[in-house]
């Protein structure tokens, strides 16, 4: 089991304790890892920092779109890295590929 996929686990269990935006970071990593990117818990850990306190407005969209089944419609493998990349609003992380 990838390390991130326990961590999503593990942060289910407190799932009431984050909001909408926070628990696309664990779905987003998830499909990462599944591109082929690895995405450290300290990524992890920083795009829910980043997640914290997001506007009503980014709640609501984090609601309507961020289940699993729409990130992957809208984003491609290649996108990502705009997500988990040092261009991304994730909090800044870098991620490799083992492509």
């Amino acid at each position: 089991m990838r390390l991130a996929s326990i961590t999503v686990l593990l942060g289910g269990l407190i799932q009431g304790c984050a909001n909408p935006c926070q628990q696309v970071c664990g779905r987003m990593a998830n499909y990462a890892e599944d591109c082929g990117y690895t995405i450290s818990d300290a990524e992890l850990d920083a795009c829910v920092d980043v997640q914290a306190s997001p506007e009503k407005e980014a709640l609501a969209i984090c609601r309507d779109f961020g289940d699993l089944d729409t990130i992957e419609r809208q984003w491609s493998c290649e996108e990502l890295d705009a997500y988990w990349g040092t261009g991304g609003d994730a909090g800044g992380a870098t991620s490799s590929t083992s492509e």
